[in-house]
């Protein structure tokens, strides 16, 4: 994975501007790179950023976090409750005047939401998150793992995490570095990104 330069960040950034984005994962180790290099585009464009770890109730991602988030200027992590989790929690999200959103990750947010009522808030959260990201102009940023869930509730016509966002984003390591894919074209070559 190669450091971002200012460019790079603003070609990364610019198709996702204004959209709820699914980064779609397939490995842990793209996971770690992937948020490293968002933290990394978020500080060289200077944007307000929050991060709200929902992996941080596991405690996989907190000290890798709280390092980078230090980088970007007025950035922020937001951390779950470990007990008694409410969708209504994250509400301050829709009325934040951050210019960036990264969820980390959507399986663990979905985990906590568990129950039929929290599951059909996330979704409407999501919505909104959605909403807000056009209507201003910002960005939402969540990632998700491909689980055999995810396929067997497309099967069943069911809503899966993947759909909750605008953009769906696949991933792959190849070598070294990151490719990025998805089917909107025009900012990256062939709709895809080399991280």
């Amino acid at each position: 994975m190669s450091i971002p330069t200012k460019d790079q960040a603003g070609r990364f950034l610019a198709p996702l501007r204004g959209n709820l984005s699914i980064l779609l994962l397939h490995e842990t180790h793209a996971k770690v790179n992937i948020s490293r290099f968002m933290l990394r585009c978020a500080s060289l464009q200077s944007i307000d950023t929050t991060i709200l770890d929902a992996d941080a109730f596991y405690s996989t991602n907190m000290e890798r976090f709280a390092e980078e988030a230090q980088s970007i200027p007025n950035g922020e992590v937001l951390l779950l409750p470990e007990q008694d989790f409410e969708v209504s929690s994250l509400m301050p999200l829709l009325s934040s005047k951050r210019q960036l959103l990264i969820v980390d990750d959507l399986n663990s947010l979905y985990s906590l939401a568990s129950d039929t009522r929290k599951s059909q808030q996330l979704t409407i959260l999501m919505n909104l998150l959605s909403h807000n990201a056009r209507m201003n102009g910002s960005w939402a940023i969540a990632t998700a793992y491909r689980t055999e869930l995810d396929q067997k509730q497309r099967g069943m016509n069911q809503r899966s995490l993947t759909a909750l966002g605008d953009l769906l984003i696949d991933t792959g390591a190849h070598g070294g570095s990151i490719k990025l894919k998805s089917s909107f074209k025009g900012h990256w070559t062939n709709g895809e990104f080399s991280l």
